[in-house]
């Protein structure tokens, strides 16, 4: 499963490929199995889903081996654009958020957060990001050009989408029936042919009737729990009010706009400056990415995070998960990947 480099950079990388796999809730089911497919037939099943229309609760959970953030080490985002402390809240802990979906152009996830309430909402070319704590809002008018969907929430389908899109020969597929949240349901398994990678595979549930996922996993290698999950709690077929997708900023809200213009083809694309390019070593489920990240980016409360979270190794600092890991090298050069710390080290040799 090659990692995207817009997925990139650095320690962002391997927590965004996992980051919102989902535990599945032990819920009474009162459905029955579907009839059996071939795994080709359920994916295609998926990708006919997109205009579906549903609303429900998801709920993320993490069991990566990290501890939860001190509150002292919660900060702001730095000057470099790169905040530690946020992508590994993320990865902690578990969160929920309620999702409405009117098909491929009205989206709406908001995150149940007790103290704050964030939003992020697409009514056809119109998208709304929205920050209460903060009081500002980001308004977005896309071209109508752009591939619909939301890439950046985490919810069941959008996961199931980059792994589905991320299928290779070094992965074997198979499906099976089941119930779930009183629903027939499919369960397609994607697990590496190789035992050098630390995932052990990647769940995706799907509903045998509308082929909407209901739920994606991802299991460690010899770890009991998922190591990441996102999973629907509560699930509604209905479709959601007109309303639901209107948002208007409640005052006092500091609004920035922006355009995006049509997308040129990549020919004719001006070459971006400042930004490190990545570098990709390997392929499949053992593919590791180099980035340089620049010292700065583990300075301040970044570099006493990841003094919490790391280890001492030959030439700089190691990040271990149950999923991934992430060698921070002293010049600033950082290696990640779902494998373990011997192969980062071989590949910065």
């Amino acid at each position: 499963m090659p990692l995207r480099k817009g997925w990139i950079p650095a320690i962002v990388a391997p927590i965004v490929v996992v980051a919102g796999v989902v535990a599945v809730p032990a819920i009474a089911d009162a459905g029955s199995p579907p009839p059996t497919k071939t795994p080709a037939q359920v994916l295609t099943l998926i990708a006919g889903s997109h205009e579906a229309h549903y609303s429900g609760t998801v709920e993320q959970t993490s069991d990566l081996g990290l501890p939860q953030l001190p509150t002292s080490m919660s900060s702001p985002r730095s000057s470099s654009g790169f905040d530690a402390s946020s992508v590994l809240e993320l990865v902690t802990g578990s969160h929920k958020a309620q999702v409405y979906v009117d098909g491929a152009s009205k989206q709406r996830v908001q995150l149940l957060d007790p103290l704050s309430e964030r939003d992020l909402i697409r009514n056809g070319t119109s998208v709304w990001t929205y920050d209460a704590s903060a009081h500002t809002a980001t308004h977005v008018t896309a071209s109508g050009h752009e591939k619909s969907g939301m890439p950046q929430t985490t919810t069941p389908a959008t996961l199931a989408d980059r792994f589905i899109s991320s299928i290779t020969p070094s992965t074997a597929v198979t499906a099976t029936t089941g119930t779930y949240l009183g629903h027939g349901v499919y369960d397609v398994k994607l697990a590496p042919r190789t035992s050098a990678t630390l995932v052990g595979d990647a769940v995706i549930t799907v509903d045998a009737k509308s082929g909407v996922p209901l739920a994606v996993r991802v299991d460690a290698r010899g770890q009991t729990a998922p190591a990441i999950s996102v999973a629907f709690r509560t699930i509604d077929f209905s479709q959601p009010g007109a309303d639901v997708f209107t948002f208007t900023p409640p005052k006092g809200t500091t609004v920035k706009d922006l355009a995006l213009p049509i997308a040129a083809p990549r020919s004719m694309r001006p070459e971006t400056t400042g930004a490190p390019k990545p570098t990709v070593i390997g392929s499949g489920w053992t593919t590791i990415v180099k980035t340089d990240a620049g010292t700065s980016a583990f300075s301040g409360k970044n570099a006493a995070l990841f003094e919490e979270l790391t280890q001492k190794v030959d030439g700089g600092r190691m990040l271990q998960t149950s999923l991934f890991t992430v060698y921070l090298r002293d010049d600033g050069t950082v290696y990640a990947g779902a494998v373990p710390g011997s192969a980062l080290l071989a590949a910065a040799k």
